[in-house]
């Protein structure tokens, strides 16, 4: 088990719950998952914000740490290999 995270708030999710998503595959749930972050695991804000909304909640990382979510997404479809850890020390600022 690992986290995943929300490329539109930071919030950490548990991988497994891609799983779980009613009427997606798991590769259905992960494409979902990039686009929309959190708002996927959200089916009542779904039906009143619109299926394919993406997560409008307030970040609870800094703005470096969810382009640094972005890019881990990118690098792969698969959240396994979604490396964050590496993302952030790429795009962690310097500090003087």
């Amino acid at each position: 088990m690992f986290d995943i995270h929300c490329a539109h708030c930071g919030e950490p999710w548990d991988q497994d719950m891609l799983h779980e998503l009613h009427g997606l595959d798991y590769m259905q749930g992960v494409e979902a998952f990039k686009s929309q972050g959190c708002m996927v695991f959200k089916p009542l804000r779904q039906k009143i914000l619109g299926a394919d909304s993406p997560c409008n909640a307030k970040p609870v990382v800094r703005e470096w740490m969810l382009d640094a979510i972005n890019a881990a997404h990118e690098l792969s479809d698969y959240p396994d290999e979604w490396d964050y850890d590496l993302a952030f020390c790429i795009f962690k600022p310097e500090t003087k």
